[in-house]
């Protein structure tokens, strides 16, 4: 199996260095523990049937069987998505972060699991691999998923970026009847990778694919500690925040050495962003989203030492917002915005004291300026932000005041069971609201009958056939 990189072009995340080794240049050492990460599709078509039984029961079931026979020395992980919100891309969630493998817990986090939403599998891939540390040890995502990407990232992309910025990363995929002709659109993932990609139409198969990927995860003893000599870095003095870096260097290039960007004053273990030096001279990785003074890094794997320094400062990026001054609730406005629309950056709207990363609504920049945005459904001050998406980096905002709308309905006092009747009604008459008849005691959102205000004023509403 070739052993392919992943490196620090996700996330901006300080993590320790991977090696503490003996002082013995050729003295071996114990291997490593494989470290392998589950991603676990439970969109909403995992309740699809094969052969009269839905796909997330089947999948339930063999992946007990898998998480059982996980050797004891292994570190897993799992990682979901899909399962708690419908239409949202953001809804992944870390269930079991990497650690020691705990079948039982394991299997009963994937038995609570009920498929609702979207597939955002490729953003789901990038979290898992941070979450492995980019680590020298081999690392492993396996993938099961039942369909295509639906959250607007190329999954092929994804992996051409991992395959260029780490080491010792792959990706396996399982595609869960996903019918021939899109199964390329998934295979990507694990050819770029060095992964396998395996389709499975039933129990049977699912159980053979998952148990195969198990065998390729295997674990490796670390390289032997070198002497790290020195290194030389050379790169601009400053960068926009957000963007890459291109760096020349000059050093050993041992196996595992990598060039890094970190904050300036920090410990020389902790560090940004990174590309291994296997790749060539220059090192091209990404510049983190905070604005300030750093250093890149030529750090030496074997002996975990900084070995070359230079100095580089990140600059501020520029982005503008305009909206409307005020807008209806629960209706969608108009948003123009100029910035860098790096990968991820999004369009939010939210409270005004809520942090930089949260939000009620938000859109994509990839959909072009102007784009559309939907406002809250409470009156209230607001403000729509240019959110960085790697680091949740506030670079614009601007304040909206969302309005109530009034609303009225007009009915005759008194109708015949089982009729139909005529009402005038007047509102903002967005596109899921309705006009309801119900029981003086149901709830709000509760009804008998209804009709979709786009029918215009008057409309025709169905009345109950019991008096009352």
């Amino acid at each position: 199996m070739s052993r392919k990189m992943f490196g620090g072009a996700l996330a901006a995340v300080e993590a320790a260095l991977f090696f503490v080794l003996c002082a013995a240049a050729t003295q071996a050492a114990e291997p490593v523990k494989a470290r392998m990460m589950l991603v676990f599709d439970a969109s909403g078509s995992m309740w699809g049937q094969i052969e009269g039984r839905a796909k997330i029961e089947i999948a339930k079931e063999v992946m007990a069987e898998l998480t059982a026979a996980v050797p004891a020395d292994f570190e897993t992980g799992l990682m979901v998505y899909g399962h708690r919100r419908k239409g949202d891309c953001k809804d992944i969630e870390m269930v079991i972060p990497v650690g020691p493998h705990d079948a039982a817990t394991m299997k009963a986090k994937i038995q609570a699991i009920s498929p609702k939403g979207k597939t955002p599998l490729s953003e789901s891939v990038r979290q898992a691999a941070v979450a492995l540390r980019y680590s020298e040890e081999k690392a492993t995502v396996v993938l099961v998923s039942d369909g295509l990407e639906t959250c607007d990232i190329d999954p092929c992309a994804l992996a051409a970026e991992l395959a260029m910025s780490g080491v010792d990363f792959t990706v396996h995929v399982i595609g869960f009847d996903i019918v021939k002709e899109d199964q390329a659109r998934l295979k990507c993932l694990a050819d770029k990778t060095g992964g396998l990609f395996l389709a499975a139409d039933n129990a049977g198969q699912l159980r053979d694919a998952l148990f195969k990927t198990l065998e390729e995860v295997k674990a490796v003893p670390p390289p032997v500690v070198e002497d790290p000599g020195t290194a030389k870095l050379s790169g601009p003095p400053s960068v926009p925040a957000g963007s890459s870096v291109s760096v020349q260097w000059e050093g050993p290039n041992s196996r595992g050495d990598f060039v890094a960007i970190a904050e300036k004053d920090s410990r020389d273990e902790n560090y940004k962003e990174y590309a291994y030096t296997k790749f060539g001279s220059p090192a091209i990785f990404p510049v983190p989203g905070k604005v300030g003074d750093y250093e890149l890094r030529y750090v030496h794997a074997g002996s975990g030492k900084v070995i070359g320094r230079a100095d580089i400062k990140v600059t501020p990026v520029q982005a503008t917002v305009q909206v409307p001054a005020a807008a209806d609730v629960a209706t969608p406005i108009e948003v123009r915005w100029t910035g860098p629309n790096y990968a991820g950056d999004y369009i939010a709207i939210a409270g005004p004291d809520q942090p930089a990363a949260s939000y009620l609504f938000y859109t994509y920049t990839n959909k072009g300026s102007p784009l559309k945005l939907q406002v809250p459904s409470e009156p209230g001050s607001y403000e729509v932000r240019y959110i960085m998406g790697k680091s949740s980096e506030l670079l614009a905002k601007s304040a909206i005041e969302i309005k109530g709308v009034g609303a009225g309905v007009e009915a005759p006092p008194v109708a015949d069971v089982a009729t139909r009747i005529e009402v005038t009604w007047k509102g903002p008459a967005n596109q899921p609201d309705y006009i309801a008849i119900a029981r003086p005691d149901q709830a709000p959102g509760e009804y008998l009958y209804y009709t979709r205000t786009n029918q215009g004023s008057p409309l025709k509403l169905q009345v109950p056939s019991e008096p009352g």
